[in-house]
């Protein structure tokens, strides 16, 4: 093995590593408290070594920071998948729905994610409110081009229909955390689906 492929292979330990850690501080975080958690929880979980752990993560907020960051990416990713295989621009929006229930419901870290933004932590300084700001914008844009394309009413409010639609995951989403940790958030978001059409496809105008 060459100097070359001996750095790959490193490189290859290393992000997998990397990922078994973050793969169990999300388990860690998702059933436990920050305040709670030690890194040797989390190494005990990924069955690495603290050592290691130090190795990629300076301390448990560094852990905790990561966890959030990839929560994040992996909603966005969504969206972005949602994007490329929707039609209209109602159809996106109700995917995307669907699609971050899902993501909630089964994937342990961004569970962690959740969690963490939602806890006071010395130490991690999370604006809590950034991510669901965000989210209402991105909301918005859909709904911008559900007014274009015609799959929404022509009048429809964005700005004001973007919130609600914010407001309606969101209360979902803390309901069935609360409930069973997120399971039944896919179910709550379907019973939704017909309501949320109907706020955005029907007209205020006077016939």
């Amino acid at each position: 093995m060459d100097v070359n492929d001996a750095k790959a292979t490193k490189r290859a330990h290393g992000l997998e590593t990397q990922r078994a850690l973050l793969a169990a501080a999300g388990a860690v975080f998702s059933r436990m408290a920050y305040a709670d958690a030690r890194l040797k929880d989390i190494a005990e979980e990924a069955g690495i070594s603290q050592g290691s752990l130090y190795f990629h993560f300076g301390n448990k907020d560094d852990v905790a920071r990561a966890v959030l960051s990839v929560q994040q990416e992996r909603m966005g990713q969504v969206l972005t998948t949602v994007q490329e295989l929707a039609g209209s621009a109602l159809d996106c929006i109700l995917g995307l729905f669907e699609g971050l229930a899902d993501l909630i419901a089964t994937d342990e870290l961004v569970q962690a994610g959740i969690r963490l933004s939602m806890q006071p932590a010395t130490g991690l300084e999370v604006d809590s409110s950034a991510p669901y700001v965000e989210w209402v914008e991105v909301a918005a844009s859909i709904l911008r081009g559900g007014v274009a394309d015609g799959s929404m009413a022509p009048d429809l409010d964005v700005r004001a229909a973007a919130e609600l639609l914010n407001e309606i995951f969101v209360g979902a989403q803390v309901l069935s955390g609360l409930e069973d940790k997120w399971a039944s958030l896919p179910r709550r978001v379907a019973s939704a689906r017909a309501g949320i059409r109907t706020v955005l496809t029907s007209s205020t105008r006077a016939a």
